[in-house]
């Protein structure tokens, strides 16, 4: 995967994606890496998606932390 602001190849750590330099993205408005999308992994924490009761959730539940909403999303 790779950052959509930074093009560096992004990696799932933890609860969000690093890459060797670091988890801050200076170029992104949010100053944290947000991959490319592909429709099956959440931009802001890299991990896979899927749909349960109407909602994106992961293995790790419906919350994301690394997103502004709170949610997974795919765009």
């Amino acid at each position: 995967m790779q950052c959509r602001y930074c093009g560096r190849e992004v990696k799932t750590i933890g609860t969000g994606l690093t890459t060797s330099y670091g988890q801050q993205c200076n170029p992104s408005p949010i100053k944290k890496h947000v991959c490319l999308s592909d429709g099956i992994h959440c931009v802001y924490c890299g991990r896979e998606t899927h749909t349960m009761g109407g909602h994106l959730t992961t293995s790790y539940g419906q919350h994301c932390h690394q997103s502004p909403t709170g949610n997974h999303v795919l765009q």
